[in-house]
C-alpha cells in the first residue's frame, strides 16, 4: 500500500515540510526574500542543542557544524531516486564551489531512518557520491530536534510489513554558516549551478559582515 501512495505522500508532506518553515519563526519577522529556488535567511536561525552520531560512531552536535559551512540533505539510504539524486547535486554544487575558489564546506546526508542507517553504511552510502560526504543519524527524539529547526518533515512506518519500507520526507537543501546557525534553504527541483552561485553570494556576503 505504501507503494502506491508513495507519490501522494511525498508531495503532501512537501508542501507541509516547505509551508512549516515558513511558518517557523516568521510571525514576528518579515518573510525573506524569494531567490533562485530557495530562501536566504534575512536573520540566520539558531540550532537546538542535539546529539547524533556520524558515520564513524562519534557523537555529533551542533558544535560539529561551527567554524565552516554546511549543506544537509535528510532523507535515507534506501530511498529508490530522490535521495541519489539530491546527493548528486550536493556533489555539483562542491565542485562548483571548489572551482570558484577554497572554501572549507562540507556536506551531510542526515539520515531519518535509524533503524536501517547504521553509521557503517551511511559511511558507505555517502562516500559513493563524494569521499568527503559524511552521514548523521540518531534516536528519533534528536532527529526531531533537527529537523523542526531546519522545517524538514519525515514520517516512517509504525509497522513496516518488511524491511522495504519507504520513509516520505520533504526535500531540501539546509545550509548552516560558521557559526552554526541555519543561513538558507534550498528546495527542489535543485539547480545546481543556481544554488551554487546564491551560496558563494550568500558565503560573501557573510564574509564581508564578519
Amino acid at each position: 500500500m505504501i507503494g502506491r501512495a508513495w507519490p501522494l505522500i511525498v508531495v503532501a508532506v512537501v508542501a507541509f515540510g516547505i509551508g512549516a518553515w515558513f511558518t517557523l519563526g516568521t510571525r514576528s519577522e518579515p518573510r525573506p526574500e524569494p531567490v533562485s529556488r530557495g530562501y536566504v535567511l534575512d536573520e540566520p536561525r539558531a540550532l537546538p542543542d542535539f546529539t547524533l552520531v556520524d558515520d564513524t560512531g562519534d557523537e555529533f552536535t551542533q558544535a560539529g557544524f561551527q567554524g565552516h559551512w554546511s549543506v544537509l540533505y535528510f532523507g535515507f539510504t534506501f530511498c529508490p531516486d530522490i535521495c541519489p539524486n539530491s546527493l548528486a547535486v550536493m556533489a555539483q554544487i562542491k565542485q562548483q564551489l571548489a572551482e570558484a575558489g577554497a572554501l572549507d564546506d562540507r556536506y551531510y546526508l542526515v539520515s531519518v531512518d535509524p533503524a536501517r542507517d547504521t553509521p557503517q553504511r551511511l559511511a558507505e552510502y555517502v562516500t559513493y557520491f563524494d569521499p568527503d560526504f559524511r552521514g548523521l543519524t540518531g534516536d528519533f527524539d534528536q532527529l526531531d530536534l533537527l529537523t523542526r529547526a531546519a522545517g524538514a518533515v519525515y514520517r516512517v512506518p509504525d509497522d513496516p510489513v518488511d524491511e522495504n519500507y519507504l520513509v516520505a520526507h520533504s526535500s531540501t537543501l539546509t545550509v548552516i554558516d560558521p557559526q552554526g546557525r541555519i543561513h538558507a534553504l534550498f528546495t527542489s527541483p535543485f539547480d545546481p549551478q543556481a544554488i551554487a552561485a546564491r551560496l558563494r553570494a550568500a558565503i560573501d556576503d557573510f564574509d564581508q559582515d564578519s
